[in-house]
């Protein structure tokens, strides 16, 4: 009997987690029109995660993601990560703004899960990217997000580990 509790417990939690969220925001292309200018800022960086065995796994040729820091994308990132820096399950928006994804930046991490975005104009940002791996078929890991403000003429450096 109490299996049976423990397994409605556990789908109604899976359901929850899974519905879509509504967003209270709406994008405002004025908010992140800055990531498309031109700057002098850099963000070098390296994601990985560590294994509970200790093996570290890179980001190796996983997208980057550069996101302008605007309120909508405050929201969004509030209701994936939770307040952590790593998410395992990711969220859907029933409202989520097309537009928003013309205001980004995407690069491939390198074989040691590397990255350098330049050209940045100054402001704050998030970067995000997945660091996954398998064990038999399942699938391990999760998506990693930092916040990092960049100043022109300055290079940030950002070490994306969940922690």
């Amino acid at each position: 009997m109490n299996i049976v509790k423990y397994a409605a417990l556990a789908l109604a939690l899976c359901l929850t987690a899974c519905s879509p969220t509504t967003l209270k925001s709406t994008f405002n292309a004025t908010d992140a029109a800055f990531i498309n200018r031109k700057g002098t800022g850099t963000i070098t960086g390296q994601a990985f995660l560590r294994r509970n065995d200790g093996m570290v796994v890179y980001a190796a040729g996983s997208e980057v993601y550069l996101v302008p820091k605007t309120p909508y994308s405050d929201e969004r990132f509030a209701s994936i990560y939770k307040g952590s820096k790593i998410s395992y399950f990711g969220s859907t928006f029933k409202n989520d703004s097309a537009e928003y994804y013309n205001y980004t930046r995407k690069l491939i991490a390198d074989g040691e899960g590397r990255f350098v975005f330049t050209d940045l104009a100054a402001g704050s940002y998030y970067l995000t990217t997945s660091v996954t791996w398998m064990v038999q078929y399942a699938q391990q890991g999760g998506w990693l997000m930092e916040r990092v403000t960049v100043s022109n003429g300055q290079t940030s450096n950002v070490i994306m580990s969940g922690q």
